[in-house]
């Protein structure tokens, strides 16, 4: 297994138990959630600008999802 490929299966895990704390949470608290793991994660990177600048990469392709979606 290529680097590429075992970083690439690393985020499909991620993305699996992600993915199941959200459905597992109840719907009134999975907002809370996703704001829990992404300061936990801040803190583990110790780097507010990058922080701030990945939150603003999720949220650009984010909407730009829900845009082709529409």
């Amino acid at each position: 297994m290529t680097t590429e490929q075992t970083a690439i299966a690393g985020l499909e895990e991620i993305y699996d138990t992600l993915a199941l704390a959200i459905d597992a949470a109840p719907e009134d608290k999975r907002e809370l959630l996703l704001a829990k793991v992404a300061l936990l994660l801040a803190h583990e990177i110790r780097d507010p600008q990058r922080v701030i600048d990945l939150i603003g990469r999720a949220a650009s392709s984010t909407q730009n999802a829900l845009t082709q979606a529409n």
